[in-house]
């Protein structure tokens, strides 16, 4: 499964621009006074000003292959890389065959670097953002994760990941390309444990199905 787009809410779209465009060196799209989009690969993420609160998300972008440790070098001279545990910046995923690392963007977000050993992503090129392949993963909270894992299934037709997991209160759903994390909300997301809240999201798959929350 691809992810073509993903919609979020940002509490300010002057900064959001600022570190997206200027961090994370991600081409603006389109812009107008309501609504921003970058290219992440073959994905779009964007942005609209929020009606209220402070909205952050989860999600994740799959990363070439062979320049782990390049991206993991430019983000850290650019800000802090949360912690996975006292000791340890990179978290490993024996099951997924992936590692990947974690940082905040300026909402709050907990974003992810990450390469999946099985997908044939390689780049001799020196690491930039370019080397960024496509949103790989969405967090899509909710106060029935089987229920909603269940609907994602049957009416959209999207699979449970074989990889796994699939937890009463966190089910992974897709594939390595493209997956979408249904997360019990207030259960602690990875690193930081900063307890799942739902806010408004719109997901966009590679066959136009789109997923709102």
């Amino acid at each position: 499964m691809q992810i073509k787009e993903i919609l979020l809410e940002t509490a300010s779209l002057a900064r959001t621009r600022l570190f997206y465009s200027k961090t994370l060196e991600l081409d603006i799209v389109a812009e107008t006074d309501e609504k921003i989009s970058f290219r992440a690969g073959r994905s779009l993420l964007s942005f609209r000003e929020a009606t209220e609160g402070k909205p952050f998300y989860h999600f994740a972008f799959n990363i070439t292959n062979n320049k782990f440790s390049d991206s993991f070098e430019w983000m850290n001279r650019k800000l802090d890389i949360l912690p996975v545990n006292d000791e340890m910046l990179i978290a490993g995923y024996n099951d997924w065959n992936a590692q990947s690392f974690y940082f905040h963007d300026n909402n709050g977000s907990i974003l992810e670097f990450i390469v999946r050993f099985d997908l044939p992503y390689h780049s001799d090129a020196e690491f930039s953002s370019a080397c960024i392949e496509e949103i790989s993963e969405i967090g899509l909270v909710t106060e029935n994760t089987p229920e909603t894992a269940d609907m994602l299934k049957t009416e959209h037709g999207i699979p449970y990941f074989k990889k796994g997991p699939r937890l009463p209160d966190f089910v992974a759903m897709g594939d390595d390309k493209g997956l979408i994390l249904v997360c019990q909300r207030k259960r602690g997301w990875v690193p930081t444990h900063r307890p799942a809240q739902q806010f408004p999201v719109t997901i966009i798959t590679d066959d136009d199905t789109i997923i709102r929350d």
